[in-house]
């Protein structure tokens, strides 16, 4: 397995670090890795375990930094610096980072892509294809898939939920939506009132992942996904499950037509101390 540290832009020309995994031989095939809410390219142990995984059948493996990197952070743009982070980002302009990276793995020579996310990379991933559907996009992977608006008032109390929503509602309506307000889900604390409001919130832009609905529920983003898609999540996973486990499967079996869900034993959201098990899956699933 080869690396390289490659630096890739998104539509916008935000400039998007990540490091490339290639097999040994040559491919056309390759893994695009999107990583969670304030993560990076690196952080997550398990990355480790995919690239090997990956790589040992045949596939390169890109993990690279999206905009959504850290909770507040500067960026390169050109040959300036603009300020975001996870704090800032909105949801939506995920698309202009997913198709800047496909565009230049396309210019590379790979024409048989798997797009994969991990937690809020999930809801990136299928909010790209949704909208893209490009020829080129073979097979989806989501490690961890949650339900964004549910997960962020499981871990709140009544009192923050409501504060939170009606301190973001009253600064969007009065046009300061990057005003931050008080967000304890957040490492940092902190969240922008817009990203609050647009992203988080139950009818926001990836309000498409809903187990609260139940096992009949509908989603009409995951209604369209009409490629294959590995759904890997730990049996103890606490952001995934703000459902029962049996819930969670058949309401994602219920909405993704093509849909082969794997259960780890004894994972959580990282997959700590899971990490063999996940290649194991990667490996199986892969061939």
């Amino acid at each position: 397995m080869k690396q390289e540290l490659v630096r890739i832009n998104s539509i916008d020309n935000i400039e998007q670090p990540g490091i490339l995994y290639s097999p040994n031989n040559d491919t056309n095939k390759i893994v695009i890795h999107v990583h969670g809410l304030n993560g990076n390219f690196y952080e997550n142990r398990f990355i480790d375990i995919l690239a090997k995984s990956y790589t040992d059948n045949n596939y390169a493996f890109l993990t690279f930094n999206n905009r959504g990197r850290d909770f507040i952070t500067e960026l390169l743009k050109g040959n300036d610096f603009t300020i975001i982070g996870g704090s800032l980002e909105r949801f939506k302009d995920c698309i202009l980072d997913i198709d800047g990276i496909v565009n230049w793995i396309k210019n590379k020579g790979y024409n048989e892509i798997i797009l994969e996310g991990h937690s809020y990379g999930c809801n990136k991933v299928l909010y790209y294809y949704n909208h893209k559907k490009s020829d080129s996009i073979k097979k989806i992977v989501l490690l961890s898939p949650c339900d964004i608006p549910s997960e962020g008032k499981k871990f709140l109390s009544k009192e923050e939920y409501e504060k939170t929503k009606s301190d973001s509602t009253r600064l969007v309506q009065e046009g300061k939506e990057s005003v931050l307000i008080d967000f304890p889900v957040m490492a940092n604390g902190k969240i922008a009132a817009g990203t609050y409001y647009y992203d988080f919130l139950p009818g926001g832009e990836n309000d498409f992942i809903r187990y609260d609905d139940g096992v009949n529920g509908k989603s009409e983003i995951l209604n369209s996904i009409d490629i294959p898609t590995l759904v890997i999540f730990g049996d103890v996973d606490e952001c995934v499950l703000t459902q029962p486990i049996d819930i969670v499967k058949e309401y994602l079996t219920n909405n993704i037509n093509d849909c082969n869900i794997q259960i780890i034993e004894g994972a959580d959201h990282l997959y700590s101390g899971r990490y063999e098990d996940l290649g194991k899956v990667i490996k199986k699933h892969m061939k």
